[in-house]
């Protein structure tokens, strides 16, 4: 499989392209490229192209590259999806997850049962794990990952055209986006609490803003495994 890496702003024309400093770090260290080596660049907006490695060197890796295609592999609905995230490892491993399943645009919010404030650092390593996955799942449009908000600012946001509600809460209703949306490319906003769900203060808010409580069945999933099902449904994979 070709190996890929995410350029920036590279040249749509194609040409000489220089990699970042990371990406070139990560090329010509880890990966060892020689001169000679077939790779694709993305530019993180829906854009890839073929490249040769023509020169490497510890901090700089040259690739002469094709011009640019645009092939987004995105899905036909738009996805924002709103997150207590939980810590550590299992946050990495969500934002992963997202990235493989086309979630456009995440956004880290804090609920009155969040257990922790969530720092620059983590979203700068979020952003890294992002990328990397992008590189291994095909994905040319990076993940918008916002900076987190407080829940009830998200939630009272104005209601757009074509956009459809859903906060993951016990009791609401199963939803079908082949029913629940007639458009064929809707927008999908989804809220995922912290351990212990929203609050009811919190789930009078959403639903007096528009936003459909949404049940997962009668087990409790964990923040996760809530996401990951209601994306897989507003992407109707």
């Amino acid at each position: 499989m070709t190996v890929r890496y995410f350029v920036p702003q590279f040249p749509s024309s194609g040409g000489q392209v220089t990699l970042p400093d990371a990406e070139s770090h990560h090329a010509a260290t880890v990966m060892r490229v020689r001169e000679g080596d077939q790779v694709t660049l993305f530019d993180g907006e829906g854009n890839e192209a073929d490249a040769k490695v023509v020169s490497v060197h510890r901090k700089a890796v040259i690739c002469d590259a094709a011009p640019k295609t645009f092939l987004p592999r995105r899905n036909q609905a738009t996805i924002v999806l709103a997150v207590a995230m939980p810590k550590g490892d299992r946050s990495r491993d969500l934002v992963e997850r997202l990235t493989e399943l086309g979630v456009d645009r995440l956004v880290p919010i804090h609920c009155q049962r969040s257990p922790w404030e969530i720092s620059d650092g983590a979203i700068q390593k979020w952003q890294r794990v992002m990328i990397e996955a992008c590189k291994q799942c095909r994905r040319n449009q990076i993940m918008q990952i916002a900076q987190p908000c407080r829940v009830a600012d998200f939630l009272e946001q104005p209601l757009a055209d074509n956009e459809q509600r859903w906060f993951a809460h016990p009791g609401g209703r199963k939803v079908d986006p082949a029913v629940d949306s007639a458009d064929d490319s809707p927008t999908y906003r989804i809220a995922i609490g912290p351990e212990g769900g929203f609050t009811d203060q919190e789930a009078e808010i959403a639903m007096a803003s528009g936003w459909l409580p949404v049940g997962l069945g009668e087990r409790i999933c964990r923040i996760e495994t809530a996401a990951i099902i209601l994306s897989v449904k507003a992407a109707a994979i």
